[in-house]
């Protein structure tokens, strides 16, 4: 009995803490004031920028809840990302490196980004933003859904 019990207990346990990062990934915004998508078990965070006034999109990239926190940005080895946006009809975007050699972020290693834009007329639009977020680090494929509130 003690055992099923504790298995039970265990199971409500890690099933609140996946509510809670959820919720957590729902709810914060980044650093630059942008909604979040989480990829992995809290492996990398993705933050949406949206520029409505010249139409840019620009998703940064941080590493775990912690790099996020302390605003660490985190380069990682993709080609491209894609953005899909829940509007009518459906809207995706691929969005290009754009390796850091500023001093806003650390220099990103070559073949590597901390950040990928976009630019395209859906994004001058004022709305909440709400879609996924793709794409392959290395050759691991990471997906991750974000909602404006």
């Amino acid at each position: 009995m003690r055992t099923v019990f504790g298995l039970a207990l265990v199971g409500l346990i890690g099933g609140l803490a996946v509510e809670a990062r959820a919720a957590r990934a729902d709810e914060e915004e980044g650093p630059h004031k942008g909604v979040l998508a989480e990829w992995g078990d809290e492996e990398y965070h993705l933050e949406l920028v949206v520029g409505k006034t010249d139409g840019t999109a620009t998703v940064y990239v941080y590493g775990n809840h912690k790099d996020l926190h302390d605003k660490k940005m985190k380069a990682i080895d993709a080609k491209s990302l894609t953005l899909v946006l829940k509007t009518t009809p459906a809207t995706t975007v691929k969005l290009e490196p754009a390796p850091a050699t500023d001093k806003e972020r650390a220099n990103d290693p070559k073949g590597s980004s901390t950040k990928f834009v976009a630019k395209n007329d859906v994004f001058k639009k004022d709305m909440k933003w709400e879609g996924t977020i793709s794409g392959k680090v290395g050759t691991k494929p990471y997906s991750g859904d974000f909602k404006q509130k």
